[in-house]
């Protein structure tokens, strides 16, 4: 069993599509903070109604990625997530991942179980977990549990639910950009303005470290709506399917190589976005004058127009 030296461990979320057809760059990320090659990984579907395939999925792109010890379980019912088998594959592991499919599923048939308990227990003395889609989704507090993409903000776009509670600061939303999901963020968080909203768009990740540093990998963009600013919403007045006003949310679009600090709330930009040393954004950037370090160009977003493509899927 990996050492318990008390240190929290690392949170990799991924916005799902991450295998097949890509790099696997996203996926040598989360073996990377297991401890590489020689890492033992856990791989839960719960979520999945089709765990053969994600399992096939999984176990090729993993040994392409060189880790030999992969353990794979499935659970359908919740009397399966008292497996002493599977207790004891958690207790050995260095790493867990949550696979895509239905976040509420996940949750319904792991959340209150032996095996929801003992992975809080081992993340908290130093166990890496990670999550793709679903799994990302599952891994917030406060969880969106299904929800309409391609509208304005409003109440009835999406519904929330409690999560497994790894992230009790942030809302995970995936496949982001491609499903167009940015209105049924920003509602949740104007439902949530104390948390944070993470959009992810597919091939992406943030890692979370044990200090609340954010930071991401992958070929897309993570998307942060931080509502601790805001000023007015009109989202408990309006009807349902209305699009809600508000004022005074914060916006953040990062890429690889970018990162944010949960305490402080302020992003750092690499140095090779900026062509100059690395430079924390804060609520008086930039510098003005010729000597500013940093372009003019990262000013706050309002609020997103709405679209009229049509509904998405609901997960």
């Amino acid at each position: 069993m990996p050492a318990d030296d008390g240190k929290r461990g690392t949170i990799v979320a991924i916005g799902g599509r991450e295998v097949p057809g890509s790099d696997l760059e996203v996926l040598a990320t989360f073996v990377a903070c297991c401890g590489g090659p020689d890492a033992r990984l856990v791989v839960l579907s719960a979520a999945s109604r089709d765990p053969a395939s994600r399992r096939r999925v999984y176990e090729s792109a993993f040994r392409t990625l060189g880790v030999a010890e992969v353990a794979h379980f499935h659970q359908e019912h919740r009397e399966e997530a008292a497996d002493p088998a599977l207790l004891a594959a958690i207790d050995a592991a260095d790493g867990v991942f949550f696979t895509g499919g239905s976040q509420l599923k996940l949750v319904s048939t792991i959340g209150g179980t032996p095996l929801a308990a003992r992975l809080v227990e081992r993340h908290r003395s130093g166990m890496t977990l990670g999550g793709s889609s679903a799994g990302a989704s599952a891994m917030s507090a406060v969880m969106i549990a299904r929800g309409t993409g391609r509208m304005a903000a409003r109440l009835g776009s999406v519904r929330m639910s409690p999560g497994l509670g790894y992230l009790p600061d942030i809302i995970v939303d995936q496949h982001f950009r491609e499903r167009d999901r940015f209105g049924r963020l920003l509602a949740t968080v104007l439902c949530n303005p104390s948390m944070l909203g993470f959009g992810l768009d597919e091939d992406t990740a943030f890692i979370l470290d044990g200090t609340d540093r954010v930071s991401v990998c992958g070929s897309g963009t993570l998307t942060i709506v931080d509502g601790t600013q805001l000023q007015a919403t009109d989202i408990d007045a309006v009807p349902d399917y209305a699009p809600a006003a508000f004022a005074g949310m914060r916006l953040h679009a990062l890429s690889a190589g970018w990162s944010f600090d949960l305490g402080t709330r302020r992003v750092s930009a690499p140095v090779a976005a900026l062509a100059a040393p690395e430079c924390e954004i804060t609520d008086d950037w930039p510098a003005p004058g010729p000597g500013a370090s940093c372009e003019d160009e990262f000013g706050p977003a309002a609020g997103a127009a709405e679209s009229h493509a049509g509904p998405a899927r609901s997960r």
